[in-house]
């Protein structure tokens, strides 16, 4: 029987590509430097990643999760408490050294499009998950829209708003508030 993973293997590859980034830049990062960084053979590094790119996912997915659950008792007041907790993660030089490549490889090819989808956008269920059922109990969401595609459509809005088109702070409550629009029933 395979010996269980090592969850605090994963954290120290993930927080040695962090420091390499800061240190060096994004280019210089590569899976030998992760590893000795970490402490780590090259295998562990690609039993957990395929490669670099996925860790640098791996490490924009983890940025991104609000250390504290959030239920403000609204929609729009979760939406709003998400948004700004997720803005400091956006605003930091290794997102932006690292979310160009990472998008235009799921552009162009399927299988870094799923690793994408699966790392960037689903950890972000952690939080945004009990948000939507709470609205959809609430009646403020409407239940025939799909919760994939709404979660999504804001994550796009906060992370090409503020990283590609390096929009100001300000437009997150603008953001938080379009967004809540938009999945609200029909009247």
């Amino acid at each position: 029987m395979a010996r269980p993973r090592d969850p605090q293997i994963e954290e120290r590859i993930l927080d040695a590509t962090d420091q390499l980034i800061r240190e060096h830049g994004y280019e210089a990062v590569t899976v030998e430097a992760i590893a000795e960084r970490a402490g780590v053979g090259k295998p562990t590094v690609y039993r957990r990643f395929a490669n670099r790119d996925e860790v640098l996912m791996a490490l924009n997915a983890r940025a991104s999760i609000p250390v504290e659950p959030v239920d403000t008792g609204t929609l729009l007041g979760d939406i709003r408490a998400i948004v700004w907790g997720v803005v400091p993660t956006v605003n930091t030089a290794v997102l932006r050294a690292t979310l160009g490549p990472q998008v235009g490889r799921a552009i162009a090819d399927d299988d870094a499009n799923r690793v994408f989808q699966e790392t960037v956008g689903g950890s972000s269920d952690v939080y945004m998950r009990p948000i939507w059922e709470r609205g959809l109990a609430r009646g403020e969401i409407d239940p025939s829209l799909d919760y994939e595609v709404a979660r999504t459509a804001l994550g796009t809005a906060v992370i090409f708003s503020l990283a590609l088109y390096r929009l100001d702070e300000s437009c997150v409550e603008q953001i938080a508030a379009m967004w809540v629009r938009s999945v609200a029933p029909p009247a």
